[in-house]
């Protein structure tokens, strides 16, 4: 059994923090298909941080309008400790790759790849993550 499998039932919250409305609303429709995922959108830190509370993965652009997407895992880590990060990257190189994850992401994926290689790793990372229950 997977831990997918392991949480029938069971809802991941999903907080998308990009800039690019369309690539944000695109990525969120794609989410919506999956029964099983709540998507809350934000479009900076800002946006961001009024909507930390009760998410299980953040989907996070590496650069938005108010500052690094990195800036923000700290938070993450101190209101949710049992979510996953996930920092979506303009460019494919590794020195990005390297500082996200330096910075406390759990992965790194660049937005050129396919949009459903990024939704499969934000909803393998909602699987992986410890069992919790919301409110």
């Amino acid at each position: 059994m997977n831990a997918c499998e392991d949480r029938v039932g069971e809802t991941t919250r999903v907080l998308l923090v990009e800039d690019h409305a369309l690539f944000r609303q695109a990525m969120s429709l794609l989410l919506h298909r999956n029964s099983h995922v709540e998507v809350s959108q934000a479009g900076s830190l800002a946006e961001a941080r009024l909507l930390l509370g009760g998410v299980d993965v953040v989907a996070l652009d590496n650069y938005l309008p108010d500052g690094a997407g990195t800036d923000l895992i700290g938070e993450v880590r101190t209101s949710n400790p049992g979510a996953a990060v996930l920092v979506l990257n303009d460019a494919p190189d590794s020195a990005n790759r390297r500082s996200a994850l330096a910075a406390g992401a759990d992965s790194v994926v660049s937005k050129v790849e396919s949009p459903f290689a990024i939704i499969d790793e934000i909803t393998g990372l909602g699987c992986a993550r410890p069992a919790t229950r919301h409110p």
